[in-house]
Formats: structure tokens, sequence, C-alpha cells
């Protein structure tokens, strides 16, 4: 079924940091919208989605007609047959796989693994996690019937079923885009074979439908369609119009990502300046992505170190090289770490604080460049959206920063709003512009010189 514009959708986004659960129209309206923390185990994200959904749902006075998930890639768990938890949620963090990873290179060669799959193996990897525990947990892989990623649990809750959207199967490093399935090659290096792997959605995410025992749970209607969205990132830029090659979107949270539907590449380039290819949530383009894993993160970070605020005069003629574990792109260096150049005995904490602020906003406008010169596309418009984008500071130098104009999506959550959205056929969240601040843009532009010159970018 479609939603018309009359109804209201449930949406649900598993973040990193947060899960939050909300009632949208079809405008991206927030009628009520809950924020959680993210745990670690299966149990309790299940405890959290179900109790989150009750206190959206109850209190609308109107019952959504339908659910849609969106959620973070590569973190998941392994499910025995009846659908338990033989793990606890095994994060995208986890370093736990960075010796796999370099037999997965090995056996199979960075560009062909890159040709076929999108990317390169790393720790993040559930296929360098499942090697893992076949070398030291073998007997959770021999009694894994399934693995669900963060989403897919989810949607089991739900419906009862595990059931997992391209965009999030692509992230697994042993999923071919070119054929739409998983690959037997890569899943044998675990051991594994591909029935244990999440049936697929098609691109619609359809997964099945609210079942009695979850209505009775989340009060939610029994029989509402469950729609899986996909990956976050993706979910976000989707609902945010970002569909076309020439429009572009910066996706905000504790890891930052530039997602950017191009029609061509090369991809020995991408490859060489850590760019992944990834399909769009709705499987019509492939998008370049490139991440700064620990944007918010190291914000965060610099609070608890040296306790100051977002708020300093800018620039604050500090470059800092915003690297807690190291660069994915558009120059991979796994070794690089933080460091700040140009401190003086003039600043202060918050001067500090903000100064890591704008060392991630150069280095997401680095990304952004690269990625429109390897997909060869000229932009034209840009969308930021995630947390970030409520935090003026962080969008004053952002914008700043930008080489195109730049909206914001009118929404309580964009991710969330755009995993209700796929329930209402194709609309595009309503935006706003961000101002801009002809003075800043020009004070930002030797800064961003710089800032290529100590990274060694140009």
């Amino acid at each position: 079924m479609t939603a018309s514009d009359g109804d209201l959708v449930a949406g649900v986004d598993i973040g990193t940091t947060n899960i939050k659960i909300g009632l949208f129209d079809a405008l991206g309206g927030c009628a009520n919208l809950v924020r959680l923390r993210t745990p670690s185990t299966v149990d309790r994200l299940v405890e959290g989605v179900v109790r989150g959904m009750r206190a959206c749902v109850d209190p609308a006075g109107r019952s959504p007609v339908a659910v849609g998930v969106a959620g973070m890639a590569e973190t998941g768990a392994a499910l025995d047959a009846a659908g338990a938890p033989l793990t606890d949620l095994i994060s995208w963090t986890d370093s736990r796989g960075a010796e796999e990873a370099g037999q997965i290179n090995r056996h199979r060669g960075s560009l062909e693994l890159y040709r076929s799959t999108g990317r390169w193996a790393s720790a993040k990897s559930p296929l360098a996690k499942w090697m893992w525990l076949r070398r030291n947990d073998p007997a959770v892989l021999d009694a894994m019937a399934c693995w669900a990623g963060a989403g897919d649990l989810v949607v089991h809750a739900l419906t009862g079923e595990v059931r997992t959207h391209p965009t999030l199967a692509a992230r697994t490093l042993a999923y071919d885009l070119a054929r739409g399935d998983y690959e037997p090659d890569l899943l044998a290096l675990a051991g594994l074979r591909r029935e244990q792997m999440p049936p697929l959605t098609g691109f619609d995410g359809r997964a099945g439908v609210v079942s009695p025992r979850a209505a009775a749970a989340t009060g939610l209607p029994a029989g509402i369609p469950v729609i899986n969205t996909g990956h976050d990132h993706a979910v976000g830029a989707w609902a945010a119009g970002v569909r076309e090659p020439g429009v572009g979107c910066l996706s905000l949270g504790t890891a930052e990502a530039v997602v950017l539907p191009v029609s061509g590449f090369a991809p020995e380039e991408a490859l060489a300046h850590g760019f992944t290819s990834d399909p769009s949530a709705d499987g019509r383009h492939i998008c370049l992505v490139g991440g700064l894993p620990t944007s918010g993160a190291l914000v965060d970070w610099m609070r608890d170190v040296v306790g100051g605020e977002e708020d300093a005069p800018l620039p604050t003629g500090i470059i800092v090289q915003p690297y807690l574990r190291g660069r994915v792109a558009p120059a991979p260096d796994p070794d690089l770490r933080l460091s700040f150049a140009g401190v003086t005995e003039r600043h202060r904490a918050n001067d500090l604080v903000v100064a890591a602020i704008e060392g991630t906003c150069l280095h997401t406008r680095w990304i952004l460049d690269e990625a429109a010169r390897i997909g060869n596309i000229s932009l034209k418009r840009l969308v930021f959206l995630g947390g970030q984008a409520n935090i003026p500071v962080w969008m004053r130098v952002k914008t700043a920063l930008s080489p195109v104009p730049v909206s914001i999506p009118r929404t309580a959550d964009a991710v969330c709003a755009g995993a209700a959205l796929r329930a209402f056929g194709a609309p595009v969240l309503p935006s706003v512009a961000a101002p801009t601040d002809a003075a800043l843009q020009s004070a930002y532009q030797p800064v961003y010189k710089e800032f290529l010159r100590v990274i060694g970018g140009r």
C-alpha cells in the first residue's frame, strides 16, 4: 500500500549513538518523536524500540498506517534458528577483524574486490567480523541461522521475519553490486552459506507486516506494512531530494558522510581516494560516499577533554587535522591522528572546541571537492542533514565553506522522517535555504587553502 496525504507513518532510525522513533505526515511534519540511547545488546535494542514506539503511538490519537525502518550499516548480530541472539550487537566501530581484512584483500585483490562490492576490506566490514568469529568462536557461526543488521533486527521484532535492504547488504563486503546478491566465494572465506544471510527486499523495502504480538507490545495496528528502507545515510539523502547527479548530501552525526550520486567514475581512482560506491536508496544511481568516521565523536571528545563550548570568534586561526582514528577519504591514511596547528596563548578552551568543528568542516569540503572531481559532477546544490544541522556554529562554518547553495530539510529528524516517507511514494522533504554570510565565506577561503597545504591535499 501507499500512504495518503492525511495519514501518519512511523519512522525508526537506528543510529550509532541514538535511536529515533517518530510519527510523520507526508511533508515530514512530526507528530511525536522519541530519542533513546543505542544499547549494546539485541534484547535491549528491541525493548527500546518497543517502548519508544508505544510512547509515540499512544499520545498521537490516531494510528500510523505503515512503519519505515532505517539504520546504520555494518553493525549487527548473529541469530539462531529461533531468532534468538547468539551475540551482542557487533558494532561497526569494533576493531576485531583487522587481520582478517588483510586476508580478504590478499584473497581477491583490492581492485577486483572493489569492482565487485564497491568497497575495500576493513575491520568494520561484517565479512571481516565473521572471519574473526570463525577463527575465535566458530560455534557462533555454526549455530547462526541468519545474520541481522541493526535495522533488520527491528524489522524482525515487528514482523517475525528478517529482511534486509540492498543498501545494507551492500555494506557487508559479501554482496555483488552488479548481480544484486551475496557472493558465495566471499561468504566461503568465513565458512558461511548464502542461506545464512538475511533475505533481500527489493529497493522498495517491503519486508512484511506488523505481527499481532508486536502490535500488542508497540500499540501499532496489526497487519500494517513494515518497510526496511535501508542505510541511514542513503535514506536521509533520498528523502532530502538527493536523487540525481549534481545534488549532494552531507549527512552529519557521530560519523559524517558525503553522498554524491554520479553517472560514472573510474573504480581505480575512487578506490585510491577512499570512496566507496554504494547504491542509492531507490536503486537508481550509484553514489560515491566518503566519510569522516569520527566527526561528531571528535567534538564530543573535545568537550569532555577541554571543557569548552561551541562559542568562539570565526575563523579561530587554528588548523585541525580532525582524525581521531585515521583518515579514510580522500587520502586514506589509517595511522594519521588528531593534530592542531596555529594554537597561541590567546586561544582558550572554546577556541579549541570550535577549531575541531572547523577541522571537520574543512575536511568534508575536501571530500566533496574530490568526490565531484572523480565523479565528473558539476555541483548545483547541497543538502545538510543530521544532528549537527541544528548546531548554529557548525552550520555557519559548513555553509561558509560550501561551494554551492545549501538547503536543510525542515523536519525533526531527516533520516527518521525519510524512513517514514518511503511509505508515501516519492515525496521530498520540504527544506529551507541556509543563510549565507559573504564576509565569512571570504574569510574561510584562505583557511581552506591553508588546510589543504597542512594536510598535503594540494
